[in-house]
């Protein structure tokens, strides 16, 4: 291989300094080579510098003038023989067999560095042996596939962190695509109701993806303007199923948790719930779906013994019927009768056993919903998913949830949060995985986050979340490169990788519903 440069500065086992030689060219993103005792380690440029030996603060004080600067660089020959490079290279490892070993020394200083191939690179980045793997694009300045290993990425969980308009629900479709390829369920959390556009193929590929979308509507919430604006744009109507919870089904702490966010519980309310609740639960598996007003009779029976004496038990007792009729009639999002329609379409109960044993993309559209009902449909779903896979009923299953600082926030409370750090910490023993996406990953809960053992970054601008990015990332100790990224391109960190990817995305094989709306008026 041809020797391209030679290093300078060695200052850890992560990265090296060298100085190309004179008319090599590079660019960031570039791979090279070096030798660590006599083994041959890629690295890869993501930074260059240059830099001119005269240019000092004595010399910079007379550049006063253009004329000045001319007869400087013409007496000196600055930009000749004072002009060079330096470029600094993460080492990223040698290949070995079928895995990528970290070399456990630094390269030495006047180490000379080599130019990579093609050949050696597509073997360099070749996919192990053992293991499932997928492509979502190609390694960035090369026709190189970036492989993942599909395993680690769904049940090791994974995050997709970047800036609001950076393409994350774009890369979010791509490895869905590809993941629907191996036959698994994915359960899809929507709040902006995009994910619809998967549905509708964008090429051949994309006609067995759109075949294993199932959409959901959850609750009884007016989707008019999504389908109009679907049809409009595909020349399809959107077809989907009405879906909502069986009161029943809301787990005690949730249930305590929002009654008293939005009505408040005194003690004695909270007494009487927690006895008539596990009386009026106490079915098992399946629970009936009967009338609020014989659920909460249910409850009150169940529950009037834990009931202060007298008129005060009495209170107590009307004060949580009220607030329990409250929840129950005002939120969309439940079902208190078989049967029931809304606009004329039947709701059906969720059903979590078909979501986790149906290799089908499950897409929950919570568009409709106001932020306090996507938090309690998301987690009373999550715990049935849960559930069910605790009985090892289940497919290996990824759950994407998008806008999840929404859901998971690092501040404040959220009725979902729970259920979302349950799968976070316990799922990867029941096969569920979590992909967790926001344009926020300092609001995020780090708990949460620190369980996605695959970080996908895109750009990213906000200097708090670039700094966050310094403390999660490998290899990413200098995150401002992820300024400059274009919505095509991504950097991929963590187990299901061998080594940190720089990749440009592949195209969708389905529609992609995120796009943003052109500021020209459409005629």
């Amino acid at each position: 291989m041809a020797k391209i440069g030679v290093v300078v500065k060695s200052p850890s086992l992560y990265y090296y300094v060298f100085k190309p030689f004179r008319g090599v060219e590079l660019d960031v993103g570039s791979f090279v080579a070096t030798e660590i005792d006599g083994v041959r380690v890629i690295s890869r440029v993501v930074a260059i510098r240059h830099r001119n030996a005269v240019v000092d603060p004595r010399l910079i004080a007379h550049f006063d003038e253009e004329s000045t600067v001319k007869e400087i660089k013409e007496t000196l020959g600055i930009e000749e023989a004072l002009y060079y490079t330096e470029a600094k290279a993460v080492v990223l490892g040698a290949r070995r067999d079928r895995k990528i070993l970290k070399p456990q020394k630094p390269v030495k200083p006047l180490s000379y560095v080599y130019s990579t191939t093609p050949e050696e690179l597509e073997q360099f980045f070749a996919p192990g042996e053992e293991g499932t793997y997928i492509s979502i694009g190609k390694i960035k300045g090369t026709s190189i596939p970036a492989y993942i290993d599909a395993e680690r990425l769904v049940t090791h969980h994974c995050a997709i962190l970047a800036s609001t308009g950076a393409g994350k629900s774009y890369l979010a479709g791509v490895i869905v695509e590809r993941l629907s390829a191996l036959d698994i369920p994915i359960v899809v959390i929507d709040p902006h109701g995009e994910y619809s556009s998967m549905a509708v193929p964008a090429s051949e590929e994309g006609k067995h993806v759109s075949e294993k979308v199932r959409i959901f509507v959850v609750g009884k919430t007016d989707v008019t303007h999504l389908d109009q604006a679907f049809m409009k744009r595909y020349g399809i109507p959107r077809t989907y199923t009405r879906i909502g919870l069986n009161p029943r089904s809301i787990p005690l702490r949730t249930l305590e948790k929002i009654l008293d966010l939005l009505y408040g519980l005194t003690d004695a309310q909270r007494r009487i719930l927690e006895e008539g609740w596990q009386s009026a639960t106490s079915y098992g598996e399946r629970q009936p779906l009967t009338s609020v007003e014989e659920l909460i009779k249910e409850v009150l029976e169940g529950g009037k013994h834990a009931a202060p004496p007298g008129f005060a038990g009495e209170m107590s007792l009307r004060g949580l019927e009220g607030r329990l009729k409250a929840l129950f009639y005002t939120s969309p999002v439940f079902i208190t009768r078989y049967g029931e329609t809304y606009q004329g379409e039947p709701i059906k109960l969720i059903d979590p056993e078909m979501y986790l044993t149906t290799p089908s993309i499950h897409i929950f559209d919570i568009s409709g919903l106001d932020i306090l009902d996507q938090q309690l449909f998301l987690a009373v779903l999550l715990d049935q998913l849960y559930r069910v896979s605790t009985r090892r009923k289940n497919l290996t299953t990824l759950i994407i949830i998008e806008e999840a600082h929404n859901y998971a926030p690092a501040a404040g409370s959220s009725v979902a949060k729970s259920y979302i750090a349950k799968i976070a910490r316990e799922g990867r023993k029941f096969g569920l995985g979590l992909c967790l996406i926001t344009q926020r990953p300092t609001k995020l809960d780090p708990d949460v986050v620190s369980q996605a053992m695959t970080q996908i970054f895109k750009r990213m601008i906000n200097p708090h979340d670039l700094r966050y990015v310094a403390t999660v990332a490998e290899h990413l100790d200098d995150p401002r490169p992820l300024r400059t990224l274009d919505e095509a391109e991504a950097v991929v960190t963590g187990i299901s990788v061998p080594v940190p990817l720089m990749i440009v995305v592949d195209q969708r094989w389905t529609q992609h519903g995120g796009i943003t709306p052109s500021i020209r008026r459409q005629v």
